[in-house]
C-alpha cells in the first residue's frame, strides 16, 4: 500500500501526456483495422499478444531466465509480425493520408497530367463509340459508392481507362471513380436521376452522371456509347456534344473551382 501511495504522490503530468499518447497510437490503429476484413485477425493478434504478456510475467515471477531471455527480444519480433500481417490496411491508410489536401498542396501537383491521360482516353473511346462512365470526386468523398464495384487503386492513365471500358470486360458497363491521381474503382452503381424533365434521348449512363452530380460535387464525364458524343455533368446539369478540347477547358475550370474552395475553407 505504501509503494502504491508512493506512486501515486510521484505521478506527473506528463506521465499523464505518456499514457494518453500511447492510448491514442492504439485507438489509432484499431481505427484503421476497424472496419475491414482484417479485425478478427486483428483480435486474434492482440489474444496472441496478451497470452504472450502473460507468459513473460509469469516468467519473471518464477524467474525463468531461459523464458525471460527469449521474451526481452520477442517484443521485436511482434512488432514485425505486425507489420506483415497488416501491410495492406497500412498501405491505404497511408494512400488516404497521401489525399489529404492540406498535404497534396506541399508538392507538385500532377492534375494536369491526369487531364491529359482522361482526355486522350475519352477521345479515343469516343471514337470508336464505346461507353465510357468516369467521375472525378472534388470535395465530397465517394467511399460510399466503392463498395458497389472492384477496388482498383490503380494509376490513373489512359491505358487503363480504355482496359477498363472494353466491350465485354467485366467492369465496362459500370462508373469508375478517380480521386486525385488514382482509379478508386470501376464498375460503380451510382444512383439514377428521376428529375421528369430529363430528355427520353438520355440513357441509363446520362441518367446515371446526372444523378451523381445531383447528389455530390462530382464531376462526371460520359461517353455514348450509342453516338459516340461526350458530356460532362455537375451540379445536376449535364452538357453535351463536347469537343474533347472543350472538355479538357470544362475539367480544368471545375477543377480549379473545387481547388479554390477547398482553400478557402482550410483559411477559415
Amino acid at each position: 500500500m505504501q509503494e502504491l501511495t508512493t506512486s501515486i504522490m510521484n505521478f506527473r503530468l506528463l506521465d499523464l501526456a505518456d499514457i494518453l499518447l500511447v492510448a491514442l497510437f492504439f485507438y489509432g490503429i484499431f481505427a484503421i483495422l476497424r472496419e475491414t476484413r482484417s479485425f478478427v485477425a486483428l483480435m486474434g493478434f492482440v489474444t496472441f499478444t496478451l497470452a504472450s504478456l502473460l507468459l513473460f510475467l509469469i516468467a519473471l515471477t518464477w524467474d525463468l531466465q531461459a523464458m525471460i531471455l527469449i521474451f526481452q527480444n520477442f517484443w521485436i519480433v511482434v512488432v514485425l509480425i505486425f507489420l506483415i500481417v497488416f501491410q495492406n490496411e497500412f498501405r491505404k491508410a497511408l494512400t488516404d493520408l497521401g489525399q489529404l489536401r492540406l498535404l497534396r498542396g506541399l508538392f507538385p501537383s500532377r492534375e494536369r497530367d491526369v487531364l491529359d491521360e482522361i482526355i486522350n482516353a475519352v477521345t479515343l473511346l469516343a471514337g470508336r463509340n464505346i461507353g465510357a462512365l468516369i467521375v472525378l470526386e472534388r470535395r465530397n468523398p465517394l467511399r460510399s459508392y466503392m463498395g458497389s464495384g472492384t477496388v482498383l487503386d490503380a494509376t490513373v492513365s489512359a491505358e487503363m481507362i480504355r482496359t477498363v471500358f472494353t466491350p465485354y470486360s467485366p467492369l465496362h458497363d459500370g462508373a469508375m471513380l478517380i480521386r486525385g491521381e488514382r482509379i478508386l474503382a470501376a464498375g460503380c452503381i451510382l444512383p439514377l436521376s428521376d428529375n421528369p424533365e430529363l430528355s427520353s434521348e438520355l440513357g441509363t449512363r446520362h441518367r446515371a452522371a446526372l444523378g451523381l452530380s445531383e447528389e455530390t460535387d462530382a464531376v462526371v464525364i460520359v461517353v455514348s456509347e450509342e453516338t459516340g458524343t461526350i458530356s460532362l455533368a455537375e451540379n445536376g446539369q449535364i452538357q453535351r456534344n463536347l469537343k474533347p478540347a472543350e472538355l479538357r477547358s470544362r475539367l480544368e475550370e471545375e477543377l480549379e473551382i473545387a481547388h479554390q474552395q477547398a482553400q478557402g475553407e482550410e483559411a477559415r
